[in-house]
């Protein structure tokens, strides 16, 4: 029996030089790959967040553009601009002032109706 274990001994010293140099390469060859891996989820993510925020400053720049790029900038029109943006302010607190009491009375109404409803049970 001791000369099978040292018989199994030899075999396993005869091959071991092979078998850490292997384990080293594909040890080498998986942290190569992780690495790769790694950048290009890296850089894709990058690049979303460049195209996104790039995009974004293209478009608040076309909208810049045509807002403050006047046709003539005449006294008549300021003023007629000026005249339009105080009409669009009494025009919102009208609305808001409509919709709250929209919103009163119905529930007006529905308060009349709870009550009617108690009343007839």
């Amino acid at each position: 029996m001791s000369q099978e274990k040292v018989d199994a001994y030899k075999k396993e010293k005869k091959g071991r030089k092979a078998r850490l140099a292997k384990h080293k390469r594909n040890m080498k060859i998986a942290k190569g790959v992780s690495v790769l891996v790694l950048v290009a989820v890296c850089g894709f993510a990058g690049w979303r967040v460049y195209a996104s925020n790039h995009q974004a400053e293209q478009v608040a720049d076309t909208e810049i553009s045509e807002d403050v790029v006047p046709t003539s900038d005449t006294a008549e029109d300021v003023n007629a601009t000026a005249g339009d943006t105080e009409t669009t302010e009494e025009a919102a607190s009208e609305t808001t002032d409509d919709t709250a009491a929209e919103a009163a009375s119905e529930t007006t109404d529905t308060d009349e109706t709870a009550e009617d409803a108690s009343e007839n049970n």
